[in-house]
């Protein structure tokens, strides 16, 4: 990585952190948006300049989706704000879930020295933490929007707590599994030439 990329990371690292810091008042909250903004936009060109990042076309669909999705998102009146936080979050954390999954499966195809037991654990939280971050987030969306398949009431039923405690005990134990035994390296595609 060379000297302009790594300066570049810390810049948008620093940006970000002061995105965050702006962002805790009304005052300099719209600083804040635009210095996660400058941030953002350093951190994706900086790592799409990087040698080796291809295929383009795919990275500038998904900046394309995401300019579709988040300029209507941008627009919502100020009391459907907490909403479109939700939501915001929701993509989030569908974003972590999908690339933990897809960093074990790259380790997968890359042999079993890729999944070390450190990197397992990290892999298993950013998918379990993610997705739950998106089932969660897009429950608030719904009482918060009133969607009416969506009770507005707690939704609870006998041995509730057993049952998720019992469903938890079940996910640890096959995280657990899989940093223990990782699954064999899958097949890869023959390369072209």
């Amino acid at each position: 990585m060379s000297d302009v990329t790594q300066l570049s990371y810390l810049v948008a690292s620093a940006l970000f952190i002061l995105a965050l810091h702006w962002m805790n008042t009304p005052a300099t909250a719209r600083k804040g948006v635009w210095a996660g903004v400058a941030a953002t936009t350093i951190a994706v060109l900086s790592t799409w300049a990087l040698p080796g990042v291809s295929p383009h076309l795919w990275i500038v669909l998904a900046i394309a989706a995401g300019f579709l999705v988040g300029v209507p998102l941008s627009k919502v009146p100020l009391t459907a704000v907490p909403q479109r936080t939700a939501l915001s979050h929701a993509f989030g954390g569908a974003a972590a879930g999908l690339v933990g999954a897809a960093e074990f499966y790259l380790g997968r195809m890359e042999g079993p020295q890729q999944l070390t037991k450190f990197r397992m654990v990290a892999l298993l939280a950013e998918v379990l933490l993610g997705f739950l971050t998106l089932t969660g987030s897009l429950m608030a969306v719904g009482k918060l929007q009133e969607v009416k398949w969506v009770p507005q009431r707690s939704v609870t039923y006998p041995l509730q707590n057993v049952a998720n405690l019992g469903l938890f005990g079940v996910v640890l134990a096959l995280a657990g599994a899989l940093v223990v035994d990782p699954p064999p390296p899958g097949r890869r595609s023959p390369s072209p030439g």
